[in-house]
């Protein structure tokens, strides 16, 4: 996923709660001012996940 701003990832972050399950904009003031300095600089801030389906079927 690309960010290009903060506020992209503080909706990311307020949707996806298992992501931070405690985020809060107030809790994380500084992180995200650092991070919104970071991007201002460098240009978009980048992350990797992995995703995993599991399929589970109930047995006959």
């Amino acid at each position: 996923m690309e960010f290009f701003d903060v506020g992209a990832v503080i909706y990311f972050l307020r949707k996806v709660i298992w992501a931070v399950p405690d985020f809060s904009v107030d809790r994380y003031h500084q992180r995200l001012r650092d991070l919104h300095d970071r991007i201002e600089a460098d240009g978009p801030f980048v992350t990797y996940s992995t995703r995993v389906l599991v399929e589970a079927r109930k047995p006959p």
